[in-house]
């Protein structure tokens, strides 16, 4: 005699299914996808080719307004001003990067700066989206949870073409990168000394179709000292420029 088998049975049994599929670990591929997703979603990332950014900068002692420029497939710009007057001026131009002082004559990058330059334009939030890391020869980990002020980040090890690491940290609420952690200089032609740096990513707003932090600060984790705190006025995405700005004349 064949057994009997009820409908309730079946059913509970597709609600385990579906519960123990819902309660898999995530992995790196579903972390990356829903951030992608929480941005903008693939297509609006992509179609960012350019951004103009203007932001005020608070430094212990100090406070200047910026232009940021940075265009695909690497190259960035960025004119400090203070009192009306151009005072500091750093680029990559994709290959080296460059400086001038108080409008002096440009002169080239140690090589810790030109990286700093590099990396910065590269990590996702200005021009390139986490699912475009790996297409530019970066390695993106998914190196488990991280409770850090009472959120359980997913904690993802981004390390660059040149050997450089760095650790992401994704809100589960949000889908956002929230947190980075890294050492290194605030400053590398500046101040070379490293530190263990935290940037904290906040005030997320559209533009575009992609959400931007508009606020930014970092601090020095070992000593609990904020270093350097930015708040953007505004973002312009594809407006027209001139390409030879991230050129040393």
């Amino acid at each position: 005699m064949t057994p009997r088998v009820s409908g309730a049975f079946l059913f509970s049994i597709g609600i385990v299914s579906m519960l123990a599929g819902c309660s898999r670990a995530l992995t790196v591929d579903d972390v990356i996808d829903r951030n992608t997703k929480a941005i903008g979603g693939r297509s609006a990332i992509e179609a960012v080719h350019s951004i103009e950014v203007n932001l005020h900068i608070v430094d212990p002692g100090f406070e200047v307004d910026g232009i940021y420029h940075a265009a695909r497939p690497g190259r960035m710009r960025i004119d400090v001003r203070a009192g009306g007057k151009n005072v500091f001026t750093e680029a990559f131009d994709g290959q080296n990067g460059w400086q001038s002082h108080d409008g002096s004559e440009p002169e080239a990058a140690s090589p810790k700066g030109a990286a700093a330059l590099r990396h910065g334009v590269e990590f996702p939030g200005k021009l390139f989206g986490l699912h475009e890391l790996e297409s530019r020869g970066h390695k993106v980990e998914l190196i488990g949870r991280q409770k850090i002020d009472s959120i359980d980040y997913y904690a993802l090890r981004l390390t660059l073409s040149d050997g450089y690491t760095t650790t992401l940290y994704v809100d589960p609420n949000s889908w956002l990168v929230t947190r980075r952690r890294d050492v290194r200089p605030l400053h590398a032609d500046i101040d070379p000394t490293p530190t263990t740096i935290e940037q904290r990513s906040s005030d997320f707003r559209e533009v575009a179709g992609v959400k931007f932090p508009f606020a930014t600060i970092e601090i020095d984790l070992k000593t609990g000292k904020e270093l350097e705190s930015a708040k953007v006025s505004s973002i312009k995405v594809n407006s027209p420029f001139d390409e030879s700005i991230f050129k040393k004349l």
